[in-house]
This record gives C-alpha cells, structure tokens and sequence, in this order.
C-alpha cells in the first residue's frame, strides 16, 4: 500500500484524498496549516459555475484593471509594492489576456467545470448534504458597459453550446424573488450552488469514517527531496515520511514546491464574504452583480456577500474600504434587501491561488517523479474541486483521465 500526503485540507485537497481513497490502495494523511476546510475554501460564494468558461485573462482585463489601479473600492485592485515576483506574474498576465487564448481554453475550463458538476452532484449522495442546489444563476447589468460584458460571455455561451436566457428588467424580480434594480440580466440555467464550509465538513467527515488520517494546525515547513523523488515533508515534529506527495495548498502551494527547484507563477488574490441571518427581502437564487462584480448567495440558514480581486501577497488582513464596497452593492442592485448592520455579519477573507493564464495547474511537478501540484484554481475552486481530485487520483494511478490533462500541465511557462 502506497503512502500519500496530501499538503492542504481545503476542497482540493480533500476531493483529491476522496477519489485516490475511492479508486486505490493508498494510506493517505492530509496535513493543513489550520483547521481543515479553513483558509480560502471556508467563506467563498459556493458558485458552481459551468458558465464560467472564460479564464482570467482574457482581453480587456489589463486596461480595466489598470484604470481600477489606484481605487481600492475597485473589483480588481493590485496593492502598490515593490515585488518581482508579481511583476512577472503581470507580465505573464498581460501575454495571455488575448482573445486567442480565451478561445483555446474556454472549452477546456467547460468541459472541467460540466464534469464537476455532475461529480459533485453524485459526491453529496455519498458524503451527506452540503446544500447543494441547482438553481442557475442570473447576472443582473445595471450600464451599458454591464450589458457589454454579459454580451461577451452569451457570445461565448454560443459557440460552446451553454443553455443561457436575457431576462427583461421587468422579469428580474419573478426570476430572482425579489425586486432587482437593472437594465436587464443573463440566465444561465446549468450552473448550481451549495455551502462551502458545509461541504469541505461533509468530505472530512466521511474521509475520516473511511480512515483517512488528518494533521490540521501543522504547518508544513518543507519537502524532503533525494534525487528525484520527494521522501516526505517536514513538520516541527520531524519528517512525515511518503511515496507520494500532492502539494494542494492553495495560495501557499509556490512556496512549497520552489524548494525542489520549480518556480510556479502564482499570485494570492485576496477575496472577502460577508454572510448574515437570512434578511428581508433576501434573494431565492444567486445573483452575480455585473458591474461590481459582488456574489450574492442565498443558503438554507444564512445569506452571503463575496467578491473583490486584491493582489497584496500572502497576508489576510482585512481592507475594510473594500469590504464596506461589498456591503454597500447588495443595496444598489436589491433595493428591498433589508440587511443588518455590517458588524452583525461575519466577515471572512481568504486568498484565491492565481496563475497568470487563469487555467489551474494539476500535474507532476517538474523534475520530480512523484510530487503532483493541484493548484491555481482562482476564483474557481469549489468548481473545480471535484473534477481536480478525480484528475489527481487518475494521474497518480495510472488510470485514463476524464478529461485529457494537457493544458494544465506544470511546465506549460
């Protein structure tokens, strides 16, 4: 029976230990710096969105962010440092933000975001509920420039085949449950949503039931690597010994693997959650507001508020211009939403793992015959969680991939 650390008790982590678990004779340990299920996969929106095929950069994103630079109530905001290594990841950015990329990798991101939709659809029937709810979502335009940008992604929708609507200002309020203030919006029927923090409790649950061992609190301080292989990683214990490891540590994964000597590009970006009592007026299904780019998610026994893209490294302390932006968005689209005080809610930020291309990265790491990197999923995590772990427990096993891995392959820089 082969040994397998997972580093990173987030969702990635944990679908990867659940179908390695599921297809294999493996003895697997997942280790997390906290809690398990903490940290960016705990207080995201809980968007599962096949609709979401075009990656992070794509054409247009560069000038709109250079005109957000300096607002830091901005949906996307890059705090001023001195830092190569973002200025490299920009650089990057700036290379891959074209049409022609969009092009190639949407239908990369659809066929990945479709199969985990249905992975985890079949994963609540076998870990226990999670909130899971196809309920589509609808993408109310309040400008002109709003109404430009959902033109984009229905064009897009088109070409691929995703089932989409425009909704008429006047049908807003039937659709969403409760009154919207906009020009109009965009339908897409297919995408789902469930509870983040509900679902990563449900994998551990189950994992531990079926004897996964688990280390939260332990921070990993570095790999053990002889020639080609990792031995393990190293903990203020001593070294936890391993045949094979999976890096999936989010946001914290570039540092892990720099010390075997691969230079992963990968930026941190900083996103925050409001989340309250269910409040008046509180809408039946998930908005994503267009122009201020705010997930609005209504759950069984709470409601939720996320968004925001900040570039300032691997810190999560808390902007608050930014996250009484949030606050104050719900507002402008949903003028009969009658929410607390904002210190009534509980406030949470976490940092997503950004690649310079938008596409993840799962696959061996570079000079290494048995380290495996699941990681940079952006704003997409809980997405991609799924179809990510089924990824890693094929490639490690040697069995067929779902989906062929090539465009997220490690050396693709």
């Amino acid at each position: 029976m082969a040994s397998v650390v997972i580093v990173g008790g987030g969702a990635i982590g944990l679908a990867s230990a659940f179908f390695l678990q599921r297809g294999g004779d493996f003895s697997i340990t997942v280790i997390d710096q906290g809690a398990i299920g903490d940290g960016c996969s705990y207080g995201n929106a809980g968007f599962l969105s096949p609709s979401h095929v075009v990656p992070l950069a794509a054409p247009g994103v560069v000038s709109k962010g250079l005109r957000w630079l300096l607002d830091p109530e901005s949906p996307f905001y890059i705090r001023p440092r001195w830092d190569p290594e973002l200025f490299r990841w920009l650089w990057r950015f700036r290379q891959a933000a074209t049409s022609t990329h969009v092009v190639r990798s949407a239908p990369v991101l659809q066929a990945l975001l479709e199969r985990s939709r249905e992975l985890t659809v079949q994963l609540q029937e076998v870990v226990g509920d999670f909130e899971l709810r196809r309920e589509g979502l609808l993408m109310p335009f309040q400008s002109k420039e709003g109404r430009q940008e959902c033109e984009a992604l229905a064009r897009e929708a088109v070409r691929l085949g995703i089932a989409h609507a425009w909704i008429a200002a006047e049908q807003l309020a039937e659709l969403a449950g409760t009154e919207v203030r906009a020009q109009g919006g965009l339908f897409f029927p297919g995408d789902a949503h469930l509870r983040p923090d509900r679902f990563t409790a449900a994998l551990h649950r189950y994992l531990e039931q079926q004897g996964v061992r688990f280390l939260p609190n332990t921070p990993v301080r570095g790999l053990v690597r002889r020639g080609f292989q990792v031995a393990g990683v190293q903990v203020a214990e001593g070294t936890l010994e391993a045949d094979l490891v999976v890096v999936a540590a989010g946001a914290w994964s570039a540092e892990l693997v720099r010390a075997v000597g691969y230079r992963l590009p990968l930026q941190p970006a900083k996103g925050y959650s409001l989340t309250f009592t269910p409040p008046e007026g509180m809408p039946r299904r998930p908005l994503l507001l267009t122009e201020t780019k705010v997930a609005v998610t209504p759950f069984r026994e709470a409601f939720r508020l996320a968004g925001t893209l900040e570039l300032a490294g691997l810190e999560l302390s808390l902007n608050w211009r930014r996250v009484q932006a949030i606050y104050r968005a719900a507002g402008r689209y949903l003028p009969t939403l009658r929410l607390p005080a904002m210190e009534q809610a509980e406030i949470w930020a976490g940092l997503r793992p950004c690649t310079p291309d938008g596409l993840p990265v799962v696959d061996r790491v570079p000079g290494t015959d048995n380290l495996w990197l699941a990681t940079g999923h952006a704003m997409l995590g809980i997405s991609l969680a799924a179809v990510t772990g089924e990824l890693v427990a094929a490639l490690i096993s040697g069995a067929a991939p779902p989906i062929a891995p090539t465009p997220l392959r490690a050396d693709r820089w």
